[in-house]
């Protein structure tokens, strides 16, 4: 099964460190994760660049430029980027269980 993760943020890295270190503990690093930016600062390119040294899983960021809340076209952009057969949908500031992703 290939499974793609893609989060929407907008300027909250506390919330998306959280929700990145949910996915780091999950029962299968099987997937990749895409962060949808809708316009951040620079903090939340330098957390994923970061995570992304260390994460048991592919660690991708999409960004567009800040134009107000467009969250549903950063979230197309990153659907673009993956080949994924299943897409889960999440936000930045969501926790999960170790079980959230996988066959259990």
């Amino acid at each position: 099964m290939n499974v793609a993760v893609i989060i929407t943020t907008y300027n909250r890295p506390d919330a998306l460190a959280a929700a990145l270190d949910g996915y780091a503990a999950q029962d299968t690093t099987a997937f990749e994760l895409i962060v949808a930016d809708d316009g951040s600062t620079d903090e939340i390119r330098a957390l994923v660049a970061e995570r992304a040294e260390s994460a048991p899983f592919a660690l991708i960021h999409v960004w567009q430029e800040d134009r107000g809340f467009r969250a549903a076209a950063i979230r197309n952009r990153a659907l673009a980027r993956t080949q994924a057969d299943y897409v889960i949908f999440s936000d930045g500031d969501c926790g999960l269980r170790s079980a959230h992703i996988g066959a259990n």
